[in-house]
């Protein structure tokens, strides 16, 4: 350390220097502040967005001028010209016993055996969501279960072991840290053995909504809509996958919903340890969700986007100047000690009579007593 050198300035110059930072740093703190609450404002103006999208607040003007009006009666098998969000969900429940009674039947043909009698009476019945308490929905919109709109799975674990006459090979798979909340992080996609059996069921397909179990309270819920963004991807079992019933219900809205609405409902209803928090399929088939008419979701999206392009742009324009004002706090030091922040005066003393009246003063001062040396513990 004390060999480090150091530029000595004259003791005048250094109290304009001083000065002049203080002036400078100031401000460019005051700047800073300024950016920072910026910041947080247009954080909370996106979930004020999204909150409003997938609660209808948000096409409140464009209802009344679609004139959207409910359709009381339509063709078996197809969609209303204006379809309430109710009859949508109709549609969904009705793809979803179809699909598990074709699941039923190609399980009794593999196994070589006929359906037994009443079978379809074992449909088990998706999970009612309990709407107490939850905010009222636009006229045409009904609330409705995750259990209800798709299929639900949990992911394979790690370290598991299989035997020998399983088949298994290394694939690539999700973990809690990819699943960020609105968005994927696939900067590190790592790869697990799996067996074959489980690289059917679980890989992932574009439109899968993926909700995190746990881990720390504000990763409850978060997640992302899956894309296919990586090939014969599956998911780990920290990492929940919703498949939609039908392509009419939007997935970013589902996963929009779980990110705002869901961030607290998750937070109430899972469970919590001393530090974790974590969430079953049983909260998560429960979670409610709002279903607006299929043609109001797909203006939601196309309003939302555009709102958040512009926020998108907004928040990359402050975070770009809270790094150039950090830029520039090293620039003025530099600036400072180099003799470039403030105009020299030739009338100032020089710093080598400074340096000099310190070299005297130090020569005359008390040495300093040495420490007293600390006794061994025998």
């Amino acid at each position: 350390m004390r060999q480090i050198p150091l530029m000595v300035a004259p003791a005048a110059e250094q109290t304009r220097i001083v000065a002049k930072l203080e002036e400078l740093l100031s401000d460019l703190d005051a700047g800073v502040t300024e950016l920072k609450a910026a910041q947080k404002k247009l954080a909370q103006y996106r979930q004020s967005l999204l909150k409003a999208a997938v609660e209808g607040a948000l096409t409140a003007r464009w209802r009344v001028g679609a004139g959207l009006k409910p359709a009381p009666t339509a063709e078996p098998g197809t969609a209303p010209e204006h379809e309430t969000g109710t009859q949508l969900l109709e549609r969904i429940l009705t793809e979803r016993r179809a699909r598990w009674e074709a699941k039923q039947l190609a399980k009794f043909q593999n196994q070589g055996k006929a359906p037994p009698k009443d079978w379809q009476k074992k449909y088990p019945e998706p999970v009612k969501p309990d709407t107490s308490g939850l905010p009222e929905l636009p006229e045409g919109w009904v609330w409705a279960s995750l259990d209800m709109l798709g299929d639900i799975a949990s992911g394979v674990t790690k370290g598991m072991k299989h035997g020998s006459d399983v088949s298994v090979r290394q694939v690539p798979y999700l973990r809690v840290a990819n699943v960020q909340r609105g968005y994927l992080d696939l900067s590190e996609v790592k790869t697990i053995l799996a067996a074959e059996r489980d690289i059917a069921e679980l890989t992932l397909q574009s439109g899968d909504v993926l909700f995190n179990e746990g881990g720390d309270r504000d990763k409850l819920g978060r997640g992302w809509v899956w894309y296919g963004e990586v090939a014969e991807c599956i998911h780990q079992n920290h990492v929940y996958r919703m498949r939609p019933y039908l392509s009419m219900m939007q997935p970013e809205l589902i996963s929009h919903h779980g990110n705002t609405f869901g961030k607290l409902w998750f937070q109430h209803a899972g469970k919590q340890t001393t530090n974790l928090a974590s969430i079953n399929m049983t909260m998560l088939r429960a979670f409610p969700v709002p279903v607006a008419p299929a043609v109001e979701q797909v203006e939601i999206l196309e309003q939302i986007q555009a709102q958040l392009d512009n926020l998108n742009k907004q928040e990359q324009a402050t975070e770009l100047a809270i790094k150039q004002s950090a830029a520039q706090r090293q620039n003025i030091l530099r600036a400072a000690f180099a003799g470039q922040l403030v105009p020299q005066d030739p009338n100032d003393e020089p710093a080598s009579v400074l340096l000099e009246r310190i070299r005297t003063e130090r020569a005359n001062g008390v040495k300093p007593k040495p420490k007293a040396r600390k006794r061994k513990p025998p």
